[in-house]
């Protein structure tokens, strides 16, 4: 920049002041954005960048950097077919859940990867029960998912536990830049 160039008024910076909080709901300078469609296109745009170890919104315009209290989707709805279980997530898309990525904690709480596996959701209730409601437990005391195929173990976690936001990954996140 030459002399005669007056520096931007402000730093220029990936960071954004959006939350996504633990019911899936997006937060905007400590306002809830209230337009749904808006709220399932900022949930379609979150992905996590590997680079950074954090979670950003990306279209194919632009991205920013933005926090998430717990993870980046809720399954809002599941049902259990026959071989497998479909789910319904908070940017709308429905797929087939990879039911190897399914983690439970002991008060019930349910966790898995969607996207094909590659970024990770927290199943509100009312999913968490259509789920739950077809596991049993297998002699050892483990939690096992009934199928059409049998029973399909699924991962325990300890209360305290936090899951990596993409699976096999560091559970510990990159902190934001100030």
């Amino acid at each position: 920049m030459s002399t005669d160039e007056a520096a931007p008024p402000f730093r220029f910076t990936r960071e954004s002041r959006i939350r996504i909080d633990a019911d899936g709901r997006v937060w905007h300078e400590g306002e809830r954005v209230a337009h749904p469609r808006l709220e399932r296109a900022l949930a379609s745009w979150v992905d996590f960048d590997d680079d950074a170890r954090r979670y950003v919104l990306r279209n194919a315009l632009d991205w920013c950097f933005v926090t998430v209290d717990l993870a980046p989707l809720v399954v809002r709805h599941a049902w259990v077919r026959g071989g497998g279980v479909e789910v319904e997530c908070s940017d709308d898309s429905r797929e087939a859940l990879r039911v190897d990525t399914v983690h439970v904690r002991p008060d019930g709480e349910v966790f898995a990867y969607v996207r094909g596996g590659a970024l990770l959701a927290r199943f509100d209730r009312s999913a968490a029960f259509a789920l739950l409601e077809h596991v049993e437990l297998t002699p050892d005391g483990a939690p096992a998912l009934r199928l059409e195929r049998g029973l399909v173990p699924l991962r325990t976690m300890r209360a305290d536990e936090r899951l990596a936001p993409r699976p096999g990954g560091p559970a510990a996140l990159a902190a934001p830049s100030t």
